[in-house]
């Protein structure tokens, strides 16, 4: 049990609401630099989970504060597809950091506060399943480096949460415009669409006018207005988060097509922002290895500018009116929605 919970070999995977139980995957440290994201279709999809009662979890609640705020993990907070993978493959540096890709267990924190749970095994509820994640999460850290995650966007109802949990700790928040977000979801054909759509179910319980939705209300939604409407929720978290923690020097904001247009400069900056002390010289030669280059959404692939461009001007043609025609709905539905916004806090 101690190394399931202590060992960096063991990844708590995901919480399993309906036994209580925190399910752990065998894991090693290249496994994940190697994965796009913590999930079992990237590590290995017939590997065992090993189940652990959440009884014998929630003691580490009672750990001090010190063991989160002594050595704060770094997050990289996005709105999604707006290359925040390519990112935190960029600052992940053996002997200095290491990168958390989407861990499950903060998205099911995260919709634990969506569903107001309470368990009905233990006195936990969802106030405490942040730092009870965090703590399961921080063993990662190699011995005296730092821990950076970045989790999926749809953990971003509980930035503030996370932020308090570890204190001083610096974090990153990137995004996209609204026709790159449009483009890079329809880019990706139907497999997107559905992603878009399971995303837009989430985000919208964070927001009390839209949490009693309908399906007949959602269903008929076509699927760019589905796209564009997760766009502005999701701009909109950001631009709060950043509007309370920008100010206190905790967070900063990058746009998404900075990092395509100037590589080099804005990891630099990330770097020092999240003083993650990565030499000049590293930081080069990883954004050179095919480690880093290698495509988010598609496996074997290596992640080119001028091929997303030209991916983007065939979708343009495909589509062709229907594109700005969904641009001005948005527009003309939310006025004041800025489809290239500029958020506050930028690096």
């Amino acid at each position: 049990m101690n190394d399931l919970i202590n060992s960096p070999d063991y990844l708590a995977y995901k919480f399993n609401f309906a036994t209580e139980n925190v399910e752990f995957l065998p894991i090693d440290r290249s496994e994940i630099r190697r994965v796009s994201s913590l999930s079992r279709e990237f590590i290995d999809p017939n590997r065992q989970f090993i189940a652990v009662p959440l009884s014998e979890l929630v003691p580490l609640l009672n750990s001090p504060d010190s063991a989160l705020t002594g050595n704060p993990a770094r997050f990289i907070f996005h709105t999604a597809f707006c290359s925040s993978t390519f990112l935190s493959r960029c600052v992940d540096v053996e002997g200095v950091s290491v990168c958390l890709r989407e861990p499950q267990i903060l998205l099911d924190a995260a919709n634990a506060k969506r569903l107001q749970w309470r368990s009905k095994t233990t006195s936990l509820d969802y106030h405490g399943w942040p730092k009870l994640a965090m703590l399961l999460l921080s063993k990662h850290a190699e011995p005296s480096g730092k821990l950076i995650i970045k989790p999926i966007n749809s953990v971003n109802n509980i930035i503030p949460e996370l932020l308090q949990i570890t204190g001083s700790g610096k974090s990153l928040l990137m995004y996209t415009d609204a026709r790159n977000f449009l483009l890079s979801t329809l880019k990706k054909g139907e497999t997107a669409k559905h992603t878009v759509r399971a995303m837009f179910d989430l985000i919208r319980c964070d927001f009390p006018h839209l949490a009693n939705l309908r399906l007949t209300d959602t269903i008929h939604m076509t699927d760019m207005k589905i796209i564009l409407t997760l766009w502005r929720l999701q701009t909109e978290q950001a631009e709060q988060a950043l509007k309370a923690f920008s100010s206190t020097g905790m967070m900063r904001s990058i746009y998404g097509e900075r990092l395509i247009a100037s590589p080099l400069e804005t990891v630099q900056a990330a770097n020092r922002f999240l003083e993650l002390d990565i030499p000049a010289a590293r930081i080069e030669a990883i954004m050179s290895s095919d480690r880093c280059l290698m495509d988010a959404k598609n496996a074997g692939q290596i992640f080119s500018a001028q091929r997303r461009k030209e991916a983007y001007q065939k979708v343009e043609h495909f589509y062709g009116a229907e594109l700005d025609n969904g641009l001005r709905w948005m527009v003309q539905s939310n006025p004041g929605t800025r489809l290239l916004p500029e958020l506050p806090g930028a690096l």
